[in-house]
């Protein structure tokens, strides 16, 4: 084995000795090839490479296998691969002192080589001393050329034959070789002329003393003389063979070297013995080279039948050296024929009579005398190609068998126009004239099989098939069928001549009544063609023969008109045939007059539309076939049959019209009608301003395809001015666009029926534009500022409202569901945003429905955008872990609109907020869980929010506060009057209610509906009024408002307080209509109308409290003494009385003074407070809890009524879980107080009373020597901050009741954690923050459910602790989940041993774990110490993780 390579210099040999040096060769040895070496690194690899494929196949193999047998294989290939690497690494120790023992070995075999040369050499010298040398004698001193040599330098003595023997002599010069060249050409020019020359030798050439001899594809000879004697013979200096094999040879020689020596030997013998050297010269190379030819022309054609011909050639005889013959055209070979069949032979051969004569063809049955050229072809082989000779002579006699078929073709049509191709063996056959090329029938004749084939474009295959076996067998036999290939032809030429149009040809139709129709009666040769867009009509083709010219066919043309039944596989029915008439030619071209249709007698149609030559047909055939009548006729039935449908439909439906006009030079065509019947639901006046503005109505199709119908509508005074810049002109043009269905007729019912369906929607759209326009001029400032007609076209009217006109509306009517449609939209910089009307979509909808009024509805938009804006950044997205199921998922808020200015927000599926939405910037808000029609019934699902009253009077406006009646009327009880009081009081103001209507619509088109209207209602009309006047008052007076809101459902007397002058609800910018239905189910106003009341103290008179008018009651006169009336609690600012009224930034000042607080009653809620559109933007507004450092407030942002609702909802759970937990409640007399207490502690929970928005704990303990007062504020304030606050889980709660109930030095030190938590700051020596988890995060062990609570005190106690790491960058901060158990018996703290999920890193548990453990072993605890403190703080402190690491 080779010696294997360790470095660039070692190598390793493989017989595992060290490699020594060759030793030298012996005299005449023959030194070994040293075999190569192999590196280690190679070796190793092939090592690796076998144990990893053999481990593979192991792989693969053993599962199928049983265990015994996979645990001998896997032995097996331990061995084995356990020996390989034992070998391996001997073989690396040896390699490593393999160096010094190469050197060795060389060194020594150097020292070997060298002695055996000494050796060798001392011998040799021995050998001569005695052998050669015995007799040796010196010769005789040479002292004259030592003389010489010393003297003069030189050798002089030197015996010439050397230089004679060595040196050569020298050359003749160049001019002795052109003389004797010279003088040798004019010998051999004497030689020839005076020798006797074969003619075939007549190409020479002489030249530098030679002959050449050049016959064309037979030899080249170069010859010479050796004297001028004329005995002397010729000398053959050079012979080349010229015969060439250019298809078969590869371009390689076809005579061997040594037959061209042997030839030129024999050839020279003839040249020295002959009298006629170069006559029996040529004789003997032409028959040598004729010979070769022959032979080469076998092989071309064995390779001919081999590759390509196969049985169409046969070799019938060859004789090397004489004859080739050869057979094509073998109909019996060919299976056309049996028996005795005529047999077409080529024959070449050598003429034996003149051997110096080329190869002689000749042909059997001899060639036709038709074409001279091809008759030389056919006889010539100086080519030397057997296939060119075959295709010469196949040539030939394919012509003759085309002008035999063109002779048959002459006696049947004296003007036949078919001609021959001799380029390819082609007869063109014109089938219908006029007829260009692609339209001729092309026969050819098969050059191998001699058969005949056809070609025509269009035709099937087996057609062609059919046509070439009939004309093979009997040419006369394509007559018949060129008569049907005439009118299928006629067929295609119609085809394509409609091909642009939308049509589908067709040769057969099926008819229920075919037999009985006329339109069996006509030629079997027809076309029916159908027109896609009009599928009841037909234009059908009749094709005719014309006498004396079967190249002409006459066409006729008629209109056929069907009628299908229902149902797909029923036939249809024929109707109306009837027959184009004759002079349609002239007709085509006339546009004007093209649109006729009578019926005629049929016309002969044989023009020639394109003329061609006599003989050959044109290239551009295609346009001459084209057939201008048939396309015109379509075209004309196309265009015109819709008009005539739809004509007939507008005359069905009366509707008057002018029939069907020219336009635009006869280009195209159209319908205008006179009048359009009127709209159902539409009023006369409006009808009659519609078809006054109307100036024009026309029909027009459009598209290409031609199933569109346009419609356009031109107007003119329009009643709005948009600010779209297509708007502007005097006349308005609305297009509309109606599309026929394919199984429809184009121009049917359904489009006149769309059309009458768009015109109703546009008068019913114009109706509300009127009105809209009439109430422009009157129409509110506020309203011209706030909106802007965007785009009116009569179909749809689009409005832009808010400050920067981003938000739109659209309206029109929708004739399917016969009611207007409002979508909503951005615009402008707000586009792509939401619309904020989008959440009262389908109010406003049904709302415009009832009443469509457009000033109503931007009345509607303008008072709900501000409302709208805030309530859609309230959070709608369900969370999970807010109670104790913690994988339910409950919504924030859930926004519920019950009318367009009714908003109802549900919290978490238990409170329930009514918004209701007031002109001039303010909204009513009231307790939802409250029924609309008594307080003292609750909307089952929802609960009463508590201190939700005295919560809303915090974001009045201060400045309303100074003008309010004492609040604490708002919950004394009322006074009961009866229900038949109100009964009365009612029936009395019956007769005086007429007198309001006027005062109560200026723009609505009909009055609210009375009654009142469960929660689910749809919204009724928003009536659009102008505040009226003290003198005009029509609103609800303030003594009438909730006259039944108290529980007992009556009127109450009033309050000697209340005697006092009031100012009017107008006057203050309160329209107060809509809350009279709240609590009383006696209104007579729909609740979403803000401007018009009807009580039963109303009087159309002065302001109540007048001398003028007296009351039924002196509840009607007093206007302080409802509890309801919203004045009294949040009265809107008024320019009169405030300056700062009707602002829209009156967010709840800091310096405000805090609110007189009220007594609580149950129902004091439901009374609406009024707020403006700032205030309630605060109180939605996601903002910081307010009274809170922004260090110790949560992540989490929430709006001041979410916050509010959240901590009632926290109350409501704290009651719950003291219950269920070890605590003990007390009984507290404040409304809205929770008492409890533990072993130790007093506990007081309320809500903050400066802000209502947390949940704040006072801890008194009942010892107070065991805790300290800044322990007792760590306490309270976690609570607010952390358990009580954002995003108020229940679970937190439970936590945080158990953590009370803990032991005293177990809680303290957990406030100290807490401390840690609230204020990190104070402790900078550590190097964590801690986060005392109350539920179980995400990230925990899973020892239960994330978000259930995360302490459990027993006998130990376990709770979670999150560590963060103090860095720069808060991004890496590395947080871990810390499970802490305490054993109380023992006082030690641990980390629970909890398994962790599987994909989790077990590093940093594990450190804190052995932190732990050590502070326990160093730090024995003492009876009545806790531990968790400390042991938590020396974890803060000690816990380092490694670089990079994460838990």
């Amino acid at each position: 084995m080779a010696p294997v390579q360790l470095e660039s210099n070692q190598l390793v040999p493989a017989g595992g000795g060290p490699a020594s040096a060759p030793a030298p060769p012996a005299p005449g040895a023959v030194t070994a090839a040293a075999s190569p070496g192999y590196r280690l690194s190679t070796l190793i690899d092939f090592l690796l490479h076998r144990t990893y494929a053999e481990l593979t196949v192991l792989a693969d193999l053993l599962p199928r296998k049983t265990d015994m047998e996979r645990k001998i294989e896997i032995v097996q290939f331990a061995s084995r691969t356990r020996q390989l690497f034992v070998r391996l690494l001997a073989l690396v120790k040896w390699a490593n002192n393999a160096g010094k023992v190469e050197k060795c070995a060389m060194i020594s075999s150097f020292l070997d080589q060298q002695a055996i040369l000494f050796v060798d050499t001392a011998d040799r010298l021995a050998s001569l001393a005695r052998d050669a040398l015995v007799h040796a004698r010196l010769p005789s001193f040479a002292i004259p050329y030592a003389i010489d040599v010393l003297t003069t330098g030189s050798y002089p003595r030197l015996p010439t034959c050397i230089r004679d023997k060595i040196i050569p002599p020298d050359p003749i010069t160049k001019s002795e070789k052109q003389t004797t060249l010279h003088q040798l050409n004019q010998i051999l020019r004497h030689r020839l002329v005076t020798t006797d020359l074969p003619p075939q030798l007549a190409n020479l050439t002489v030249a530098n003393g030679r002959v050449k001899f050049r016959v064309e594809g037979e030899f080249e000879a170069t010859l010479t003389v050796m004297g001028d004697d004329p005995d002397i013979p010729w000398r053959l200096l050079k012979l080349e063979i010229l015969v060439e094999d250019k298809e078969t040879g590869d371009g390689r020689a076809l005579v061997h070297s040594m037959q061209i020596n042997f030839i030129h030997q024999l050839v020279q013998s003839r040249l020295f013995a002959d009298e006629k050297p170069l006559q029996d010269m040529y004789n003997c190379l032409h028959s040598f080279c004729l010979a070769l030819q022959l032979e080469v022309l076998h092989s071309q054609t064995l390779m001919l039948i081999r590759e390509r011909w196969g049985d169409l050639v046969q070799v019938e005889r060859y004789h090397a050296g004489k004859c080739l013959s050869l057979s094509v055209w073998n109909q019996q070979v060919l299976g056309r024929k049996t028996g005795t069949a005529s047999v077409h032979k080529v024959t070449i051969k050598i003429d034996e009579t003149d051997v110096s004569k080329p190869l002689q063809i000749s042909h059997e049955p001899p060639l036709p005398a038709c074409d001279s050229k091809l008759m030389e072809r056919a006889m010539k082989i100086d080519h030397l190609s057997i296939e060119k000779l075959l295709i010469d002579s196949v040539h030939a006699r394919s012509h003759q068998k085309l002008q035999e078929l063109k002779a048959i073709l002459k006696s049947y049509n004296t003007n036949d126009n078919s001609f021959i191709e001799t380029a390819l063996p082609t007869l063109v056959i014109p089938i219908l004239e006029p007829c260009g090329r692609s339209e001729c029938l092309h026969v050819f004749v098969d050059l191998h099989s001699g058969m005949f084939q056809l070609m025509l474009y269009g035709v099937d295959q087996l057609t062609l098939d059919d046509i070439e076996k009939s004309v093979n067998d009997d040419m006369k036999r394509i007559i018949p069928w060129l008569q049907q290939l005439k009118f299928w032809l006629g067929q295609q030429r119609c085809k394509q001549s409609i091909k642009h149009l939308p049509t589908v040809s067709s040769e057969t139709l099926q008819l229920a009544n075919y037999a009985s129709h006329p339109v069996g009666n006509l030629s079997k040769h027809k076309l029916f063609i159908k027109l896609t867009r009009l599928p009841q009509y037909y234009i059908v083709v009749e094709m005719f023969d014309v006498p004396g010219n079967p190249t002409e066919l006459e066409y006729k043309y008629h209109f056929l008109s069907v009628s299908y039944a229902e149902g797909d596989d029923n036939p249809a029915t024929a109707l109306l045939l009837q027959q184009f008439k004759p002079n349609i030619e002239e007709l085509v071209l006339d546009t004007k007059s093209g649109k006729q249709m009578k019926s005629g007698v049929k016309r002969k149609f044989s023009g020639d539309p394109c003329s061609i030559e006599p003989k050959k047909p044109k290239r551009s055939g295609e346009m001459c076939a084209f057939n201008k009548v048939l396309a015109h006729i379509v075209a004309m039935c196309d265009t015109n049959m819709p008009f005539i449908g739809l004509r007939m439909e507008l005359s069905n439906m009366d509707i008057p019209h002018q029939g069907v006009q020219v336009e635009g030079d006869g280009f195209s065509h159209a319908i205008r009608l006179l009048k359009i019947p009127p709209c159902k639901g539409v009023n006369e006046e409006t009808q009659k301003a519609l078809d006054r503005s109307l100036l024009d109505c026309t029909f027009r199709l459009q598209g290409r395809n031609n199933r569109t119908w346009v419609a356009e509508l031109v107007f003119a005074n329009c009643p709005l001015n948009s600010t779209s810049s297509r708007e502007q002109g005097p006349t308005r043009h609305v297009y509309l666009t109606y599309e026929n269905q394919l199984s429809e007729p184009v121009g049917g019912r359904k489009v006149v029926e769309m059309f009458l369906n768009d015109w109703n929607s546009i008068a019913r759209l114009y109706e509300c534009v009127l009105e809209f326009a009439r109430s422009l001029p009157d129409i509110p400032n506020h309203l011209n500022v706030f909106s802007e007609v965007r785009i009116y076209n009569y179909r749809k009217l689009i409005l832009c409202y808010g400050t920067t006109k981003g938000s739109s509306i659209s309206i029109q009517w929708n004739s399917i569901l016969q009611k207007f449609h409002i979508s909503l939209g951005t615009v402008g910089p707000n586009s792509g945003c939401s619309n904020c009307h989008n959440t009262i979509l389908h109010q406003l909808q049904e709302m415009f429905n009832k009443t469509p009024n457009v000033v109503q509805l931007l009345q509607v938009l303008f008072d709900t955008q501000a409302p709208l804006n805030a309530i859609n950044k309230l959070p709608t997205v369900p969370m999970l872990g807010l109670t104790q199921r913690t994988n339910t998922a409950y919504q924030c808020f859930s926004i519920l609109p019950q009318s367009p200015t009714h908003i109802r927000l549900a919290f978490r599926n238990m409170y329930c907020i009514d918004i209701y939405c007031r002109s001039r910037g303010v909204v009513a808000i009231r307790d939802g869980a409250y029924s609309l029609f008594d307080n003292s019934k609750i909307v089952e699902g929802f609960y009463p929010a508590p201190g939700l009253k005295t919560f809303l009077n915090m974001f009045v406006d201060s400045n309303q506060d100074a003008r309010r009646r004492s609040v604490n009327e708002d919950d004394n009880p009322p006074s009961p009057i009866g229900g038949d009081m109100m009964d009365s009081l009612i029936s009395q103001l019956q007769p005086q209610q007429p007198l309001q209507q006027p005062q109560q619509q200026p723009f609505a088109k009909q009055a609210g509906a009375s009654g009142a209207y469960p929660l689910t209602s749809p919204p009724t009309s928003y009536h659009n009024t102008v505040t009226p006047s003290p003198s005009m008052m029509h609103t609800q007076s303030p003594g009438n408002l909730h006259a039944a809101s108290s529980p007992s459902g009556a009127l109450r007397a009033p309050s000697p307080a209340s005697f006092g002058p009031t100012p009017s609800p107008s006057s203050l910018g309160i329209t107060m209509g809509q809350t009279a239905n709240f609590a009383s189910p006696h209104g007579t106003i729909d609740p979403s109308s803000p401007y018009t009341m009807m009580s039963p103290g109303q009087r159309a008179g002065n302001w109540p409290g007048s001398p003028q008018v007296s009351g039924p009651s002196p509840a009607a006169r007093m206007p302080g003494m409802s509890p309801a009336n919203p004045s009294l609690h949040s009265p809107v600012p008024d320019a009169s009385h405030s300056p700062r009224a009707g602002t829209s930034s009156q967010a709840m000042p800091t310096s405000m003074p805090p609110p007189r607080k009220l007594p609580q009653r149950s129902w004091a809620a439901s009374i609406p407070t009024i707020l403006t559109h700032s205030a309630l933007n605060v109180l939605l507004l996601p903002s910081p809890t307010p009274g809170l450092v922004p260090g110790l407030a949560g992540s989490y942002l929430c709006s001041p009524l979410e916050r509010f609702l959240g901590s009632v909802i926290m109350r409501r759970h704290l009651q719950r879980i003291i219950q269920q937990e070890t605590l003990q409640l007390i009984n507290s007399n404040e409304p809205g107080v929770i008492m409890f207490k533990t072993e130790a502690l007093k506990c007081r929970v309320a809500l903050n009373p400066k802000t209502n928005q947390t949940l704040q704990l006072k801890v008194t303990p009942e010892n107070t020597g065991q805790w300290k007062s800044e322990e007792l504020q760590v306490l309270e304030k976690f609570f607010e901050t952390r358990v009580a606050g954002p995003p108020f889980k229940a679970n937190t709660l439970i936590a945080f009741t158990k953590l009370l109930g803990a032991p005293t030095h177990i809680l303290r030190d957990c406030v100290h954690i807490m401390k840690l938590e609230l204020f990190p700051d104070q402790a900078s020596q550590l190097k964590w923050n801690v986060q005392f988890c109350l539920t179980i995060p995400p990230s925990a062990p899973p020892i239960a459910p994330p978000g259930t609570p995360a302490v459990v005190l027993k006998s130990k106690m376990l709770f979670f602790l999150q560590l963060t790491q103090k860095t720069t960058v808060p991004q890496e901060a590395v947080s871990i989940i810390v499970p802490i158990i305490y054993d109380m018996a023992s006082g030690t703290t641990q980390q629970a041993d909890i398994p962790r999920q599987q994909n989790s890193s077990v590093a940093a548990p594990m450190m804190v774990s052995n932190i732990l453990k050590r502070f326990a072993e160093l730090n024995s605890p003492r009876p009545g110490e806790c531990t968790i403190f400390a042991a938590v703080r020396d974890l803060m402190v000690n816990l380092t993780l490694p670089p990079g690491g994460r838990p």
